[in-house]
C-alpha cells in the first residue's frame, strides 16, 4: 500500500500539470478567426487656407473579388469603414467596387467602378493542435484605377482581427 499511495499521488499531480500546461489563453480559437483588411473612407476638404482630412461615404457600394461570384459587400448604403479578406492562397487579392451615387434629387444615378489590386505576403503559423494553422497577412503594394477613388494609403500593412485601420481610401 505504501508503493501504491505515491504512484497515485504522481499520477494525479501528472495530470494536474498537464491540465494547466494545455490550458491556452485562445481554447475556442477566437484568433483563428481570417484576418481582414479595415478600410476607412475618406476625403480631403480644401479651403484658401488649409486642407484637413474627413470621413467621406459612399451612397451604395458592392465590392466583389475579381474573377469570381464571390460578392464581399452587397449594396452597402453610406459606406465609411470597410473589412476587406485578403486571398490565402495566393499573394495577390483583387477586388473590385462598383458605385451606385445619386447624382442629386432630380438627377439619375449613374454607376461606376473602381479595381483595387492589393500584394501581400502571406506567412502561416501553427495555432494549437485543436485551432490549427492561421495565416498572417501583410500589404506589401496597391494599385488601383482612378475613375471615382483619388487614392489609396497604407497607413498598417498587416491585417488583424481586431478592426486596426490598414488603408485609407481617398475619394
Amino acid at each position: 500500500m505504501r508503493k501504491i499511495i505515491p504512484f497515485i499521488l504522481l499520477i494525479i499531480g501528472a495530470c494536474w500539470i498537464a491540465g494547466i500546461v494545455s490550458c491556452t489563453e485562445d481554447d475556442d480559437c477566437s484568433s483563428n478567426a481570417r484576418h481582414m483588411l479595415t478600410a476607412n473612407i475618406k476625403t480631403i476638404v480644401h479651403t484658401d487656407s488649409a486642407s484637413w482630412e474627413t470621413n467621406d461615404t459612399i451612397d451604395i457600394l458592392t465590392v466583389y473579388a475579381f474573377g469570381t461570384d464571390s460578392i464581399i459587400i452587397n449594396d452597402n448604403s453610406n459606406a465609411v469603414s470597410l473589412s476587406l479578406p485578403l486571398r490565402t492562397n495566393v499573394e495577390e487579392t483583387t477586388l473590385v467596387f462598383s458605385y451606385i451615387n445619386h447624382a442629386g434629387d432630380t438627377l439619375p444615378q449613374y454607376y461606376d467602378k473602381d479595381t483595387i489590386v492589393f500584394k501581400h505576403r502571406n506567412t502561416p503559423y501553427f495555432l494549437t493542435l485543436d485551432c490549427n494553422f492561421v495565416v498572417k497577412q501583410e500589404l506589401t503594394d496597391v494599385s488601383y484605377t482612378r475613375n471615382v477613388l483619388d487614392s489609396i494609403v497604407i497607413v498598417n500593412p498587416t491585417a488583424s482581427i481586431d478592426g486596426t485601420e490598414n488603408i485609407k481610401i481617398y475619394y
